[in-house]
C-alpha cells in the first residue's frame, strides 16, 4: 500500500494555503521514514518541527516526491503531522506544474517499539484552509511560485471537505500495464533538500530599516507590533537607491547610507495592537527591508532574523592569488550562483526566478568549478529536455506553465549536454539526449532560408541586452539571418558532432561537422565585409559587434593568425561591446584567438561592480534590472580554468590538463573539484623563476 492522493473537494480560483493534518501515536523506541508529495508547494511538519518542503520542481512529464527520517522529531504519546500545502491557482507564467485544486500524498513507515504502525494519507485525515493569509502577486515577479504574502489581523482556520483521489502505484512508476499514466506522475527526488542555515539577526539600519550585510536568499521571520488596523508593508531591496539632483532615484553605492530602500517584492499585515509573527512561506531576495505603516504609526520590530536559503554546496572549491581584487571577485561570484541556485537555477532571484536556458548553461559551468556535486546540473538538463516543443526547439525556460522560445537558448542547451559530458563522464545520461540535440539541430535546418543561412522564426531572437538593440536583438534581426546566431549555430554542430563521437555515433558526428563547415562558408559568403575587415551582424546592414567576432572564432569560421588579427580588430574598433551574459564567451574567443593577454580590460565591468559594493554580480551593466544574476559569474571560471589551468582533457577528468595563465600575476594558489577529488595547484613568479606544483587525485594522469 503506497498511499491515496487525498483532494479537496472546493475550487478556489485565488492562491491558498492548506492544512492536511493526521495524529498518531509514538513509543519510547520509533523508526519514521516519509515519502510525501503535494500540490502545488508543501512543508512537512511533525509536532512543530519542519521536517521537509517539496515537492521539488520538475516539470509535466516528472513531478518528484520526497523522502525524509523524521525519527528524531517523535515523543512517546500522542504525534501530530501536519502538511501545510499552498496551491497557487493563477493563469500566469510560474514554474511550477499543477492542477486545479490541493492535493496532498504521503506514506510513513513507522515502526514504535518494533512494532509496524505504518499509515498513509487516506480519508481518516482533517484538513483546513487557512483564512488568515491571503496573496498578492508582486508587478513584474512574474515566474516566481508563490505570491507575496497578507497576513490578516486574525487568523482563521476553516475545515475543508475532501476525498480520496486515487492509490498511488509506486513500483510501476506511476503507469499501469498498459502504458497510461496516473494524474500525477512521481519519482524520487534527484537533489537533495535546499540548506536553510541557522538563523541570522537582521543589522538595524536606520528608522524601521534592516540590513542583512550582504544580499542573500533566505526564509525570513519578523515579529512586529502597531496600532490596531494599521496595515505595515514589509518591503525587501535588493540595494540602497542613490537621488538625484532633480529628486529621482538612481543605483549607485549599493549600500549608500540615507539611501532609499525600495522594491516589487512586499509582504502586508494587517495589525491587531498585539505582536505577530510573519515567516513567509517561500524564500526571499534581498540585502534591505523596509517596515511601512499606511498611517504613518510607529512599528515596533520586536525581532528579526533570517536564515539563508540555497542548494547545499559543500566542500566549496577555493582560490587566492596576488590580486587582491580578484580574491573579492571569487567571492562576490559564489555569492551570486548560490543566490540563483535552487530547486532549479534562477535567472535572477528577486524577479523571474526561472530556469532559463543561457543562464544555466552558464551557472551550470560555474558551478562544476565549485563543488564535485553534479546532481544539479542533471536535473536542469532533464527539465530542458522535458521542455522540446513538436518543432524541436527548447523551452527559452523551463519548468514554466507559459511557452517561450528563444532560439539561440535551444543552442545552450547543446553547449550544456558538453560540458556536463566533460565533467561527469556520464555517457549513459548523455546518450540519452542526443536525440533531443538531433531535433534541435534539425529545427535550425527547418528555418534555413533560400541561401542556406538560418533566418527568421515566430520567435524572440534575442542576443544579449546590448544597449541601443531593442530587446536585445541587433537591428534587422528580426527580418534577416542574424550572423551571430547563425554563427552559434556552426558552434553548436560542432559540440554535438563531439558528444555523437564520444556516444558511438561517428555517422552523425561527420554530418554535423560538414554541416557546420558549410554554414560558416556561407556565413563568410553573405556576412563578411572585406573592406572593415569584421562580419556584420546581418547580410545587408552595415553593422558590427563584438559578438560576430568572437562567435566567428569560436565556431572556427576563421582560426589561427586570422582570428587573432580578427580579434584585435574588433576590440580597437567602435562596436557594441558584450554584456555580462556573454562575456564568458568573450573570454572563451579571446583565449582561443591567442589573445587572452587582453582579457583583463572585459574584468572593468566586474572591478565597477566592487567599486559600488555590490556583494551580487548585476544582470547587465548601467542601471542594472537585477542586482543578482548568475550568468554575471563568469570570473569563478577564468580564474578557476585559466589562472590555476585546469580543465579536463578527456570526459569524467580521467585525464586533465594544467596551464596557468601567469602574465598578471605573481602567484596563485586554490583547488578544483572533479569526480575523482580535488586537484591541487600552487604556482608562483620570483627572481624571473616559475615554479607549479600540481597535486593529482588518484586515477586522474596529467596530459600536455
Amino acid at each position: 500500500m503506497n498511499g491515496y492522493w487525498i483532494r479537496v473537494d472546493e475550487f478556489r480560483p485565488e492562491t491558498t494555503f492548506y492544512y492536511f493534518k493526521k495524529k498518531f501515536t509514538a513509543g519510547r523506541k520509533n523508526e519514521l521514514v516519509i515519502d510525501a508529495c503535494a500540490d502545488t508547494r508543501y512543508q512537512l511538519y511533525i509536532n512543530g518541527a519542519l521536517c521537509c518542503e517539496g515537492p521539488c520542481q520538475g516539470s509535466y512529464y516528472q513531478r518528484y516526491y520526497d523522502t525524509v527520517d523524521c525519527g528524531d522529531k517523535l515523543v512517546p504519546g500522542e504525534n501530530e503531522l501536519v502538511m501545510k500545502v499552498m496551491h497557487v491557482n493563477a493563469e500566469r507564467f510560474i514554474s511550477t506544474y499543477k492542477k486545479d485544486r490541493a492535493a496532498a500524498w504521503l506514506q510513513a513507515k513507522l515502526t514504535v517499539d518494533g512494532q509496524d504502525r505504518s499509515f498513509f494519507t487516506d480519508g481518516s485525515w482533517e484538513c483546513l484552509r487557512d483564512d488568515g493569509v491571503s496573496f498578492q502577486h508582486g508587478a513584474g515577479l512574474h515566474g516566481s511560485i508563490p505570491e507575496f504574502e497578507i497576513h490578516h489581523a486574525t487568523q482563521k482556520l476553516t475545515p475543508v471537505s475532501f476525498h480520496t483521489w486515487y492509490e498511488v502505484d509506486l513500483p510501476s512508476k506511476s503507469f499501469n500495464l498498459c502504458g497510461c499514466s496516473e494524474p500525477y506522475i512521481i519519482a524520487p527526488r534527484p537533489i537533495p533538500q535546499m540548506q536553510t542555515y541557522p538563523e541570522k539577526p537582521f543589522i538595524p539600519d536606520g528608522k524601521n530599516e534592516l540590513d542583512a550585510g550582504k544580499y542573500t536568499t533566505a526564509k525570513v521571520k519578523f515579529t512586529i507590533k502597531a496600532p490596531a488596523g494599521t496595515k505595515v508593508k514589509i518591503i525587501y531591496a535588493e540595494c540602497r537607491l542613490t537621488k538625484n539632483e532633480d529628486g529621482s532615484w538612481y543605483k549607485n553605492m549599493r549600500d549608500e547610507k540615507g539611501g532609499l530602500v525600495a522594491g516589487n517584492a512586499i509582504d502586508f499585515v494587517e495589525c491587531s495592537g498585539e505582536p505577530q509573527t510573519i515567516e513567509p512561506f517561500w524564500y526571499r531576495a534581498l540585502r534591505y527591508v523596509r517596515f511601512e505603516a499606511d498611517n504613518g504609526a510607529d512599528v515596533e520590530i520586536l525581532c528579526a532574523g533570517y536564515r539563508e536559503y540555497f542548494y547545499p554546496m559543500h566542500d566549496i572549491a577555493k582560490f587566492e592569488c596576488s590580486d587582491p581584487e580578484l580574491n573579492k571577485m571569487w567571492d562576490v561570484s559564489i555569492n551570486t550562483v548560490r543566490c540563483c541556485m535552487h530547486e532549479i537555477y534562477v535567472d535572477c532571484p528577486y524577479y523571474e526566478q526561472q530556469q532559463y536556458d543561457m543562464d544555466s548553461a552558464n551557472e551550470a559551468l560555474f558551478t562544476y568549478r565549485f563543488i564535485s556535486d553534479t546532481a544539479m546540473q542533471k536535473k536542469c538538463i532533464t527539465d530542458l529536455a522535458h521542455s522540446q516543443i513538436p518543432d524541436g526547439m527548447i523551452q527559452a525556460n523551463y519548468p514554466s506553465t507559459m511557452v517561450q522560445v528563444i532560439p539561440d537558448f535551444s543552442l545552450f542547451f547543446i553547449f550544456m549536454v558538453r560540458d556536463y559530458m566533460r565533467y561527469t563522464g556520464d555517457m549513459k545520461f548523455v546518450r540519452s539526449l542526443t536525440g533531443n540535440i538531433d531535433r534541435v539541430l534539425e529545427s535550425f535546418k527547418s528555418f534555413e532560408d533560400e541561401r542556406g543561412l538560418f533566418g527568421a522564426t515566430p520567435y524572440w531572437a534575442y542576443v544579449d541586452w546590448v544597449p541601443g538593440w531593442f530587446i536585445g536583438i541587433p537591428d534587422g534581426g528580426r527580418e534577416e539571418p542574424l550572423t551571430i546566431s547563425n554563427l552559434m549555430y556552426s558552434a553548436a554542430l560542432t559540440a554535438a558532432a563531439e558528444i555523437a563521437e564520444a556516444t558511438g555515433k561517428p555517422g552523425a558526428a561527420s554530418d554535423y561537422r560538414a554541416r557546420a563547415e558549410q554554414i560558416n562558408a556561407l556565413v563568410k559568403k553573405y556576412c563578411y565585409d572585406e573592406e572593415k575587415g569584421m562580419y556584420r551582424n546581418t547580410p545587408s546592414r552595415s553593422d558590427f559587434s563584438e559578438h560576430t567576432t568572437l562567435w566567428a572564432i569560436l565556431a572556427d569560421a576563421v582560426k589561427g593568425d586570422e582570428a587573432r588579427a580578427l580579434m584585435e580588430r574588433t576590440l580597437d574598433a567602435d562596436v557594441p561591446r558584450c554584456t555580462f551574459s556573454m562575456n564568458y564567451y568573450m573570454f572563451r574567443a579571446l583565449e582561443k584567438a591567442g589573445c587572452y593577454d587582453r582579457a583583463d580590460r572585459v574584468l572593468d565591468g566586474w572591478r565597477h561592480m566592487l567599486d559600488m559594493h555590490c556583494t551580487t554580480w548585476c544582470e547587465n551593466p548601467g542601471q542594472p534590472r537585477s542586482e543578482c544574476h548568475g550568468w554575471s559569474s563568469a570570473p569563478a571560471y577564468e580564474f578557476s580554468a585559466m589562472i590555476l589551468g585546469v580543465k579536463p582533457a578527456s570526459p569524467g577528468f580521467d585525464t586533465v590538463t594544467v596551464t596557468p595563465f601567469t602574465e598578471t600575476l605573481d602567484w596563485a594558489k586554490g583547488e578544483v573539484p572533479t569526480p575523482h577529488g580535488k586537484i591541487c595547484v600552487e604556482w608562483h613568479k620570483k627572481d624571473g623563476k616559475f615554479t607549479l606544483n600540481v597535486r593529482l587525485p588518484e586515477g586522474v594522469k596529467l596530459v600536455e
